[in-house]
């Protein structure tokens, strides 16, 4: 964070984009970084909220098999079972402007 600081220019802004979670259609973000995220909000400042950004994929096949390769066994098997293609993303939007 120091080093963001130091080398936003004035008027910059520092936009950062984290996991809110997969596979849910509300934010579900993993435990180990939620105090991150208050950090960033109560200590230097930033606003934030939260988007879909879900993932599209051309068939159910493609969905379960790239779901496992970048995700879980776990999450590709809901995909499959379910015959997802569209399986949901939540992410967080911080920024700060100085």
């Amino acid at each position: 964070m120091d080093e963001m600081m130091r080398v936003l220019r004035p008027g910059g802004m520092i936009i950062i984009f984290e996991t809110m979670g997969t596979g849910y259609e509300t934010p579900n973000p993993p435990e180990f970084l939620k105090p991150y995220y208050d950090e960033l909000v109560q200590e230097y400042g930033f606003s934030h909220k939260w988007i879909r950004t879900d993932y599209q994929f051309d068939n159910t096949l493609q969905a379960e098999q790239l779901t496992r390769f970048f995700f879980s066994d776990e999450l590709a098997d809901r995909v499959a079972s379910r015959k997802l293609v569209q399986l949901p993303e939540c992410a967080g939007v911080w920024w700060l402007q100085l």
